[in-house]
Formats: structure tokens, sequence, C-alpha cells
């Protein structure tokens, strides 16, 4: 990374530094001005003209910077590269006098850089646009948008064919995840992308001093395959504190009460930022750039206009300014009135600010309007601030509820095991044992403590509603830990909408319900209790209640999917995922990584899946959510194979046997060393896993699950023994997917070009060109072994072009696609795909339990078929080549 630290604002650039290169090379002499804000690396990007003007065509090179002061000189800014002697009143002289000091050899014109060209006097302006129109220089300037200019410059600077003008600006999201994904060499979380985004506003020169130094301070670090910030806040390099130092510094000193007013306590009305500043040196302060107004229906607030400047200004405001600012402004308000929703919310903030603590009563009335706006971190820092012994029933269970599900899990217990003790009537007691019994189950993949809590509850609690209540807590918990049919007979009394007194509980039940429902097959019950969760919690109001009502749309999103909506899935998810990136929810954000993984693992994207499957566990692992932390790894794992990097794979393997399976999803989470052994060539192996895995999904009730790992038993070679109970399973599951599955294992099974194709057809339709693609191929071997080489190549180009949408995904019936005239059988296949992984023929051997001359022998049929001579030519006629890296395993 060190290596990136000089050359951020570059990244991106390169496409300018090859068109001044040409210019150089092809003799042109025209001016190149880059204009843009301050901090998109118009300097760097000028210095580095200079280096290709000096390294690639032995340029003469001089430099200029034009500044305020130098400004109101004529000719100071350029006056070092003049003649000593010249005299610039006789024009005709002078200009000639330049021209011979500024002349280098025939045909290279001196490459002139002035940087700051907006402070440019008149005088250099005019001789500079002289020198450029006589190709005595090449004229490189960079100015500053938004700054007044005279009109010498302003007409350097628009002169037409002659000045190429770039524009840089501020990065948007998508240039800011790029950039840092490059210097940092592998995946970032969204989150963090997110907070680097905000936090740096686009501006390259902040995102490189962030970056640097978050990871200097290891606030940002490699967790698994995904950089993720920590709970820190961004560090100020000392480097950037001088920038923003400098920047506010140039403000009229009477705006610094202001400055510190919106640092510490955020934006203020304009009424408010009134009373600090006179209205002149508000105006001068906005057009700094330093702060932005912006008006909200009839209300006009002042704000920092990057938070940044926040922390520079608050690090430098001593405990007695926070004390007065703090309390001037709290009492001010509460002078006129808390006439507004957030003026409560501002009141105890900002007395926090000021002397740490508050009124109890104001800071519950805020923590709720926090809450109410998802603002969790808030809601904790006005909790937090409430003294022990005035601590109530109902703030214990708020501050312990959102410490769970911001991943605080053991201060969450610690908390919600006082409240539950604390419990006087049946309604506390629900309300406290439901919040407790979550935080423990989502703490351990393990059900019995949660549980535990729940028949101690049962034990005391006396109405019917309380008792119902409990009922469904603990479905939902069921739901969601291998037991899905149980799950859902205690969720089989669900009312169609929340209790008054427990609406958090009815969506938790409603929201596991929907998972559980689509996981035993009732796909279409699944999607319209998913769809009527949600609406319900956005009635309710989605701040009020946890977790954050993006949740909901997890199970949707599994309906969708197996609705055959896989596109429609993905995109529901993704949407979902960019509301929490505000929001630190490391429960919803993990379930929704899952599910988009999932999704793009259906659809046949190994690397988009392994991205998200990373971001899962890296966030399970980051909160210590040890619960489906196994489901995420074996995600990493089977993508890994997928894509052929077996080695990343392989060394994952350890970190797969540290968790233990919650029977959430069962089965699934065996994917990751099935396809790992597909990968090595051991398809027996591969199908053994995943028999076992079938079984397992088979006797938990996971109908989903099981119809997963029998199609890919279907796909590594063994259709004809899944097929039946495929069919079978398509008449339980009413998910399009399903059928089509079904369908296409008895068209593999029979080796029917026609249904196979027809089965393309639809997969393809569906949203998964891996599945489709695996179908046409399997359609052209069979029209090759029915002799019809036409329809064998046409379906064989259709399943490539299917393939080149996988992200390079190989599985054993696409390694069939460069040899469509040559058909193996399944244990000549086996032990091609074995040879082309590296093994030996004694490993292959003690493998499929054959003699060592058994399998030579096969080999060399192969070879025949192939038209190949060695192992290597085997490989690379099965497309096994590229990505391979893996020694040969031992069995």
């Amino acid at each position: 990374m060190q290596g990136w630290a000089d050359r951020w604002p570059l990244i991106g650039r390169q496409p300018f530094m090859d068109s001044f290169a040409r210019d150089l090379s092809d003799g042109h002499t025209r001016g190149w001005m880059i204009c843009g804000p301050a901090g998109v690396g118009k300097t760097r990007l000028a210095d580095e003209f200079l280096e290709l003007a000096t390294a690639q065509s032995g340029r003469r090179t001089a430099r200029a910077v034009a500044g305020k002061a130098a400004g109101q000189v004529p000719l100071s800014a350029i006056a070092h590269l003049l003649p000593p002697d010249v005299d610039l009143a006789d024009p005709v002289s002078g200009f000639r006098a330049v021209a011979r000091t500024m002349a280098a050899e025939p045909g290279k014109p001196t490459v002139v850089f002035v940087d700051d060209m907006h402070y440019l006097d008149s005088s250099s302006a005019v001789l500079l646009g002289q020198l450029l129109d006589s190709h005595v220089i090449v004229l490189v300037g960079t100015a500053r948008t938004g700054e007044p200019v005279s009109d010498a410059v302003e007409a350097l600077l628009r002169r037409g064919d002659r000045v190429r003008r770039i524009d840089l600006s501020y990065m948007d999201r998508t240039q800011v995840e790029a950039l840092v994904q490059r210097v940092l060499g592998g995946l970032v979380g969204r989150r963090t992308l997110h907070a680097l985004y905000t936090a740096s506003g686009g501006n390259v020169l902040f995102l490189k001093e962030l970056v640097l130094g978050a990871v200097e301070s290891g606030a940002l670090s490699l967790n698994g395959e995904v950089w993720e910030m920590s709970d820190h806040r961004l560090a100020v390099t000392p480097h950037l504190n001088d920038l923003i130092t400098a920047k506010i510094a140039a403000t009229p000193p009477a705006a610094l009460p202001l400055l510190q007013a919106l640092a510490l306590c955020g934006p203020l009305s304009v009424t408010d930022a009134a009373s600090l500043i006179d209205r002149a040196h508000l105006a001068e302060v906005e057009s700094s750039g330093i702060i932005q107004v912006t008006a909200h229906g009839r209300r006009i607030t002042v704000a920092m206009s990057h938070p940044l400047y926040s922390e520079v200004i608050a690090a430098g405001v001593s405990p007695l300014q926070r004390y007065d600012l703090g309390l001037r402004l709290a009492e001010r308000l509460e002078t006129h009135g808390l006439r507004r929703r957030d003026d409560t919310l501002h009141v105890a903030s900002w007395r926090l600010a000021a002397i740490g603590t508050a009124d109890p009563a104001l800071l519950v009335q805020a923590a709720a309007i926090a809450m109410n706006a998802n603002d969790s971190e808030q809601v904790i820092q006005l909790l937090t601030a409430i003294k022990p012994d005035q601590h109530t029933l109902e703030t214990r269970i708020l501050l312990g509820r959102v410490l769970t599900y911001t991943g605080r899990l053991e201060r969450a217990e610690a908390v919600l095991a006082e409240a539950d003790a604390h419990a006087r009537d049946d309604q506390e007691k629900i309300t406290a044992v439901t919040a407790r019994s979550m935080n423990l189950f989502w703490s351990s993949p393990r059900l019995e403590q949660a549980l535990s809590v729940c028949a101690d509850a049962r034990t005391v609690l006396r109405s019917r509603t309380a008792k119902q209540q409990l009922h469904f807590m603990e479905g939902a918990m069921q739901a969601v830990s291998g037991l899905p049919e149980a799950g859902l007979q205690l969720l089989d009394s669900l009312p169609g909408a929340p209790h008054q007194e427990s609406p958090d509980i009815w969506l938790l039940a409603a929201t596991t319900k929907a998972v559980a429902l689509a996981v035993v097959g009732r796909v279409a019950q699944a999607r319209a209790l998913a769809e009527h969760g949600h609406s319900m919690h956005q009635a309710i109001g989605g701040g009020t209640l946890l977790p954050h009502p993006a949740i909901q749309l997890a199970p949707l999103a599994l309906a969708l999917s197996e609705a055959g909506l896989i596109s429609e899935a993905r995109e529901t998810c993704l949407s979902a995922f960019d509301t929490l990136q505000d929001s630190p929810s490391p429960l919803a954000r993990q379930w929704l990584a899952y599910f988009i993984a999932r999704t793009e693992w259906l659809a046949g994207r190994p690397s988009s899946a392994r991205r998200w499957y990373a971001e899962a566990a890296a966030i399970a692992r980051t909160h210590q959510h040890a619960r489906t932390t196994r489901l995420y790894v074996s995600g990493l794992i089977a993508c890994a194979a997928l894509a052929g990097a077996t080695d990343t794979a392989e060394s994952l393997l350890p970190e797969l046997e540290q968790y233990a399976p919650s029977g959430f999803m069962a089965g699934e989470e065996t994917l990751g060393t099935a396809w790992l052994h597909a990968a090595q060539g051991k398809l027996s192996r591969a199908r053994d896993v995943l028999h076992a895995a079938a079984d397992d999904a088979r006797r938990t009730g996971h109908t989903l699950s099981e119809i997963l790992l029998l199609t890919d038993i279907a796909r590594l070679g063994d259709a004809p023994g899944v097929q039946h109970r495929l069919t079978e399973l398509a008449t339980q599951c009413d998910g399009a997917l399903t059928h089509t599955r079904a369908q296409w294992a008895t068209a593999l099974a029979a080796n029917d070009p026609g249904r196979l194709m027809e089965c393309s057809h639809a997969f393809q339709q569906m949203g998964s060109p891996i599945l489709a693609a695996e179908a046409s191929a399997a359609s052209a071997s069979a029209w090759t072994h029915q002799g019809d080489p036409r329809k064998a190549t046409a379906d064989a180009t259709r399943a490539a072009a299917l393939a080149a949408q996988c992200e390079d995904a190989r599985t054993p019936l696409l390694s069939t696609l460069g040899t469509p005239s040559v058909r193996l059988t399944k244990r000549e296949q086996e032990i091609a795909l074995m040879a082309a992984a590296g093994n030996s023929s004694k490993t292959i051997s003690q493998h499929l339990t054959l003699s060592v001359r058994t399998v030579d022998n096969h080999l060399q049929h192969i070879y025949l078929k192939l038209g190949v001579r060695t192992r290597a030519d085997l490989a690379k006629a099965l497309e096994y080549e590229a990505g391979r890296q893996q020694k040969s395993p031992g069995v």
C-alpha cells in the first residue's frame, strides 16, 4: 500500500497522461489547463506531466506558483523565468528576449507549469499566452474552479483549440470504491466504503489521508478477505489536520464561536446561528465553503460543509468553551420552548456535550427520538448517561436491545439480565425475556441458553397474552435454528397484525416465519408474509423498533429467488443493504449480505457471491456472531473452488472447523467442502458429502436446502440417483426454480437434448446463467452422442455464451465445452477431471478403489478420444488450466 501513497490522485488519470505523452511525441505545443475544486489532485497531475516531459521526451521544464500576494505585482509569479535585464516596456524586443531564454532545442518547446493560475496577474497571463501561441512553450496550468480571475487569465484558460481543459471533480461513491479497493488490494466492506466516502466527500486528498491514517492506527484492517473499519472514528492525520486548520484560519475571527458550536452541537437553525455571529460574517463564512446554509421547508439550518471540519475544530475546543457553548445553546432553546420534534434531542445532546449529563426524563425522550431516526449510537450515548439508580425497566430494555443489534452482545446480556430481574408484571417480564433471549440466540450457535430463559419465564407468567407472546418468541428462534417445522407450529397462530403492546415480537416472528415457510417449500406464502411484514413495519414506524426494517426483506429475497426471480431477489437485497449504510446494524447487514451471496451463487457468479460471503463473515467476526459464521465461510470456500482458486479454498478449511453448524439452511454449510472436492476432481467424494448433507436437510425439514444439494449431485454426475427425489420434492414445493431443477435432472438422466434445452431457456429466464449453460452443455453432449454435430455445435455455442456470464466459474459439465465432438463415459470423465487437477494415477486409484493399471488404461482411452498426449494437454483440453495452482492432494 505504501507504494501507492504518493500516486493516489493519479489513479484514474492515466488517460490524461497518455494524451499528454502523445502530444509530446507528436510535437504538439498546445496548453493544458487542469481545473477543479481544491483537493482533487490538480497539482499532482501537473507534476506528473512535467515528469513525463523530462523522462519521455527529454524536454526542458520550468515551474512557477501564482499566489494571492504574487498576483498583486505584475510578472512576479514568473519573474524567475525571465531574462535578468529584460525590458518589457518595449513589448517586441522584450518578448524576443524572453522567447530566446525560454527556447529549447528545435521541435521541443519548454514545458512550463504554472500552479494556481486563478491568482495569476494579467501581465503574466498575457505573456504566457503569447509564448504559447508562438510555440515557444507548452503551458501546463492549474486553476481552482469558482475563483474570480482577471480577463487576461480567463482568455488564457479559454484559448480554443490551443488549450485543452481538463475538469477534475470530487469522486462519486463508485469511484471511491474502485480507488480504495485498488489501493488496498482487496475487497472493502460496504459500510467502511460508505464511511470513507462520507468523511472524504469524494475529495481524493482527504480520502488518501483518511485511509493512510486508518491503516496506520489499526482502525482499518483486513478481516478475512475484507478490509473493515473498527467502531473507532476515522483518524485525522497531521497533514490533513494542517490542511483543514489552514482553511479554517482563513475565516474571520468572529466566526469562531459559530464554528465551535457547529462542531460540538451539529446543525443549528439560522436563528441560533445568528445569535453567535452577525449576518455579514455568516455570509462570508458560507462563501468560504466551510459551512452550508440549507432550507428545509420554512426552516433554514446552518451546518458544517464537511464532517472533518467538525472533528478538527472540536479537537481544539477547551472544556470551558465546550461547557459555555453547550449550555448557552441549550438554555436558549429551552427559553423559547421545545416546539420542534428534534428540539428535545438537541437540548439533551448539547447538555451532554457541555456537562456530561442531563435530566433523565429528557434523556429518555431524546433517546426515543434518536431511535425513531435509527441512530443507534446516539441512543446508546443518551441512555448510558443515565445514572444506574435512575434507570427504569424501559430504559434498560431499550439500551439492551440497541446493544444487541449493534453487536455488543456481552454488554447487552448484562443490561438485559438486570432488566429481567427487575420485571414486576407479565408485560414487563415478557418484554425483558424476549429481548434477552434474542441476544442470547445471536451469542451462540446453540439454542439451549435462549430457550432456558424462556422456560424460566413461563413459570412466572400468568396472562394468556404474555404466554402467547413467549410462544411466538420460541417459535421464531426455532424456525431459523434447524427446526423450521417445529417453529412453524408455534407460529401457526400468529395474528395478521402486531399486538399493540409488543409489535417488535410480532415483527420478529413474521420475519422468521417467512424464512421458515420458504425453507420448507411454501414459497408463495413466504413471499406474501414477507411483503406484509415489511409493510406493517413501515406503517408502524421503522425507527421505533428493532431490528432495522430492511432485515425483513431478506426472507422476501429468499422467496423471490426460489420463485425463479433471481435478479429481482438480488436487487431487493442490494437496495435493502444500501439503506443500512448509516445504521450500525450488524445483524441486519450480515443477514442481508448472506442472502445476496446465496442469490449470486444460484446465478453462478462465484466472484460476486464470494464478495458478499466475505462481507457477511467479516461482520460476524467483528461482532462475535458465531451463530451462522460457518455458513458464510463454507460459501467462501465454495466460491473459491468454483473459480478455480483451490489453494485459497483449502486455506479456509481450518476456520470452517472453528464454527459449529447452527441448523439454519441445514446441509448448505457443506457446499464448500463438496465443491472443493469437485474442483480437485474427486467427484464421488463430493457427491458423498452432498448426499449426507441432503439427508440431514431432509431429516430436519429443510426442503429448499435438500433441493439445492440434490441438484448439485446431479451437476456432479449422478442425475439418475436424484431425479426421482427431486420430482417428489417438486410436488411439495411451489417454487418455479424447484420445478425446473427437477425437470432438468430428469432430462439429464435421460440424456434428452430437447428437454435439456427447454430447461436451459427456463433457467436463463429465471436469472441463473450457470444452470442454463450446464443444461446447454449437456444438450450438446447428448446431440454428439446421437450423431448430430450441427445441433451439438449450436448448443455448445449457446452454452459458451452463457458461461461467459458466470465470472469464470468452472464445473464438470462446463469442462466439456472445448470438446463438443467427444463424449467421455462417466468413469472416464471422473478420471480425466482428477488427472487434470494434478492427481497422480496412484491417488486416483486409491480414491476410486481401482488398480493403478486400470486408471492408466482409462487415461490412454481418454487421451485417444481427446487427441492429447500428456496430463498438461488434458488440463488444457478440459479448460482446467486457468486458475489452477494446487499441488497434488492426498487422500
